[in-house]
């Protein structure tokens, strides 16, 4: 049986304990068994692929170290000797680089000036709508957090998951391929996974909003795996048949 094999096979075990272990009550399982998925899908994509060290390579690899460090806080010794803000600003903080490693895979490869001439007025309403997610999701945090530091760093996840949105969004106005609709699509499924877990931490701790977090970003990961494996931009446009630019 190949690596790739297993690895899919690892995958799909992790995400039903998850379910199982949620489902049945058992969390520190069931927190063990989500953290581990991500950094798998991480490893299939470097066995499969063996990309060089590009920001996408780097987005995977901050995010799944992210996931790694958040369990090691369940360790007694570990939690004992270190204190949780080490563990939330570390974890937070590497989310962050993560996502904006991926905005600069987005638009490192758009040609900036011709998005403005010919997007100038998405980009507008793309500013006021971010603005106002920001506001709204700042909003429902803002009160369980105790410090500037604290509002500081989830201001900057805030921002960070919306400008992953908005740069994949614009990214498939401006390509128009299935390359970057998957990329779209999974940022999307990122944003919803996000407002889902706020949802879950601080209005409502509802097992199966756990569920749906999960699902969803998992999902998210394999269209970023997906369209991360489609190689070249010289596709057929997925609405019109022809290239945009």
């Amino acid at each position: 049986m190949s690596k790739t094999k297993i690895l899919i096979g690892f995958i799909v075990l992790f995400c039903m304990l998850f379910t199982a272990f949620e489902i049945s009550g058992s969390e520190t399982l069931s927190i063990v068994s989500r953290a581990l998925i991500v950094p798998n899908i991480t490893v299939l994509y470097f066995i499969r692929y063996r990309p060089k060290l590009c920001c996408f390579a780097m987005f995977l690899v901050l995010f799944s170290l992210a996931e790694l460090i958040s369990v090691t806080d369940l360790i007694p010794y570990v939690s004992k000797n270190l204190p949780y803000a080490v563990f939330y600003y570390t974890c937070n903080g590497l989310y962050v680089l993560a996502y904006l490693c991926l905005v600069f895979d987005i638009v490192k490869s758009l040609n900036l000036k011709r998005v403005v001439k010919n997007f100038f007025v998405h980009l507008l309403v793309l500013g006021f709508l971010n603005g106002y997610l920001l506001y709204v999701l700042f909003n429902i945090i803002n009160p369980y957090l105790v410090n500037i530091g604290e509002r500081i760093i989830e201001l900057l996840y805030t921002i960070a998951i919306l400008l992953v949105l908005s740069a994949s969004l614009i990214n498939f106005l401006y390509k128009d391929t299935r390359k970057s609709l998957l990329l779209f699509l999974g940022s999307l499924c990122i944003v919803f996974s996000e407002v889902i877990q706020i949802a879950y931490l601080y209005i409502s701790k509802k097992d199966l909003l756990d569920v749906f977090y999960t699902t969803l970003l998992v999902l998210a990961f394999f269209l970023f795996y997906r369209q991360a494996t489609i190689l070249g931009e010289d596709e057929s446009s997925v609405l019109s048949g022809k290239e945009v630019f």
